[in-house]
């Protein structure tokens, strides 16, 4: 009775102490850069768990991290000059398909990223010149002042902080967050919730199936912001100094106006309600319709409970 124990005590503390030093044994470093052009194109694709994106001040890009030791890495540089490259390619493939590795990317600021995961964590920050990312599920997070923004996602969360010229960003499930402002948003969800907290735009168009948006932006003189929804709920929660035209509309839902406290009417289907109201003096126009959602108009320092 005495060897069967002690051979189920071996067998048990053999597999205990292993697997923290297979863990460290299974990484292997990746340290890669070289000069490129101010304005490079880099593209890093593949089986990835996390990329740290930073745009720095050198004309040279830095890609740096750890990957699993029997994964594939694959890539380089588009020329094969000695001068600087206008671009790079990068590849990752895991030996199990699952998203694995940290890596660090650095750009020269004004470059152009263009990134693809399966489900990861991509952080962004001081890159100006274009971003194209996409994942399934895991999260985005940009931060500063790119020229442009394109983000697309199943699942993950997306948050982008600063101000983009330009930003499109589309989820399934996902939801998306939109702080800074810009000249021309497009947020688009099914059934993930929008919030644009703060910032100035100059257009702005937000599209959702189920998903909830909450707006407290501001809308430029001349500007405009369409929101569409099935039967998300939708907030408005305006700048007093806001000047615009509404044009707002609930097929099957309700409207709450808390800017002029004028009530809305039955819509024209019969059903449902609508209102359109100047504050302001004009200037802008919002446009929101939804079809089974309930609406709410607010100013900025007013409650969102009635």
């Amino acid at each position: 009775m005495i060897r069967p124990l002690l051979l189920r005590a071996l067998c048990c503390t053999t597999f205990v102490v292993a697997l923290p030093v297979g863990a460290i044994e299974a990484q292997r470093t990746v340290d890669v850069g070289r000069a490129v052009t101010s304005t490079a194109s880099i593209r890093i694709f593949g089986a990835f768990a996390e990329l740290r994106i930073r745009g720095w001040s050198k004309d040279s890009i830095a890609l740096t991290g750890t990957i699993p030791s029997d994964a594939r890495f694959d890539g380089g540089f588009v020329t094969s000059t000695k001068g600087p490259s206008s671009g790079a390619k990068y590849f990752l493939e895991t030996a199990s398909g699952a998203p694995s590795g940290k890596l660090e990317l650095r750009v020269p600021a004004g470059a152009r990223v263009w990134a693809k995961s399966g489900s990861a964590t991509i952080d962004v920050e001081g890159v100006t010149g274009g971003l194209d990312l996409n994942i399934i599920g895991g999260s985005v997070h940009v931060a500063g002042r790119p020229h442009d923004v394109n983000v697309e996602s199943m699942d993950g969360s997306v948050t982008v902080e600063g101000s983009p010229a330009w930003v499109r960003i589309k989820t399934a499930t996902g939801d998306i967050v939109l702080a800074g402002g810009s000249n021309d948003a497009g947020l688009t969800t099914v059934s993930g919730t929008v919030r644009v907290p703060s910032g100035r735009y100059e257009r702005a168009r937000i599209e959702s199936v189920t998903g909830a948006v909450d707006f407290a932006g501001e809308i430029a003189r001349g500007g405009s912001l369409d929101i569409d929804t099935h039967s998300g709920a939708i907030d408005l929660d305006m700048p007093r100094k806001t000047a615009a035209e509404f044009d707002v509309a609930s097929v099957a839902g309700t409207i709450e106006n808390r800017i002029t406290e004028r009530p809305a009417v039955p819509s024209r289907e019969g059903r449902g309600q609508e209102i359109g109201l100047t504050v302001g003096g004009g200037g802008a126009r919002i446009y929101v319709r939804t079809f089974k959602g309930n609406i709410r108009l607010m100013q900025q320092g007013s409650s969102k409970e009635f």
